[in-house]
């Protein structure tokens, strides 16, 4: 059996879920009651969020030297760079869905629970992160740098909608391969963090580095400003901070029954320094 230990904390009135250590144990009983669920969006989130726009908004400005740096001919003839350009943006499309079905129903097929645990963090985030980034491209309508009048303000509000079924040359605003990617980093570390916590750094630094090179891939490419990939980077990573953490604070919840099968979920509350309450999680695997 695992067990993971999570703090929660008041914050006018609310509560999110923080650090996590793993230790063995004897299967206990269930009782969901004693958890209190975080709230689905925390004060942290929406900080994180905000940082997110505002460095969107400071790497505007630089889009344009940025995507003249990195297109240029003598950058751009290096059959090296334009490898690794091409696994970065297979890794932002398909391969992080793939990875996270593939673990998720893999790690339940062979009895890896951990494994189905981790795989279903991803799924749910690039899924959820998906849905925001496609709502935010067909809204904002922020042309690709490849598409003429190739200009980093030729912005169309709502004109995404009309482009969904077309070339989506008026969906640059955030880049969905660097959503993806991020995403996956950001459920995929938290996960480990609760789980093994002696991988987590360098989990961390794999998935998140990664990452950094699909969206990298992304401007090398033509296909998104440094702007649209910074968005898209946010979007990601505070989406898989709130789902592991809704999951983390919700033991037995409706989703894990279904889709991680035999789990028993059982919190062991405690109180905790400081006001709120120190939430003991264990999960077993019969």
């Amino acid at each position: 059996m695992l067990c993971l230990g999570l703090t929660t904390s008041q914050v006018g009135g609310a509560q999110a879920a923080s650090s996590a250590a793993s230790s063995i144990s004897s299967r206990p009983s269930v009782d969901t009651s004693l958890v209190r669920p975080a709230p689905t969006v925390t004060r942290g989130d929406l900080k994180g969020a905000a940082i997110g726009v505002g460095l969107t908004a400071l790497a505007v400005p630089a889009d344009g030297w940025v995507r003249s740096s990195v297109r240029r001919p003598e950058w751009q003839v290096l059959e090296g760079i334009q490898q690794m350009a091409r696994a970065g943006n297979l890794w932002g499309d398909p391969g992080v869905l793939t990875l996270s079905t593939g673990m998720w129903i893999g790690g339940r097929v062979t009895g890896h629970p951990h494994v189905a645990q981790v795989g279903l963090r991803a799924f749910e985030t690039i899924g959820v992160s998906g849905v925001i980034t496609r709502v935010l491209k067909a809204s904002i309508g922020r042309a690709r740098p490849n598409h003429p009048p190739y200009e980093v303000w030729d912005v169309e509000l709502g004109r995404g909608w009309d482009s969904i079924q077309g070339d989506g040359a008026y969906e640059a605003l955030p880049s969905g391969h660097a959503t993806a990617a991020f995403a996956f980093a950001s459920a995929v570390s938290n996960e480990v963090a609760r789980i093994a916590p002696e991988h987590a750094r360098t989990v961390r630094l794999m998935t998140y580095g990664l990452a950094t090179w699909t969206a990298y891939a992304r401007v090398h490419t033509d296909a998104h400003w440094l702007s649209d990939v910074v968005l898209g980077a946010a979007v990601g990573t505070v989406t898989g901070w709130a789902v592991t953490r809704w999951h983390a604070t919700r033991p037995g919840n409706v989703i894990d029954r279904y889709l991680l099968g035999e789990t028993v979920v059982t919190p062991l509350v405690t109180p905790a320094p400081f006001g709120g309450t120190r939430v003991g999680v264990s999960l077993t695997w019969p």
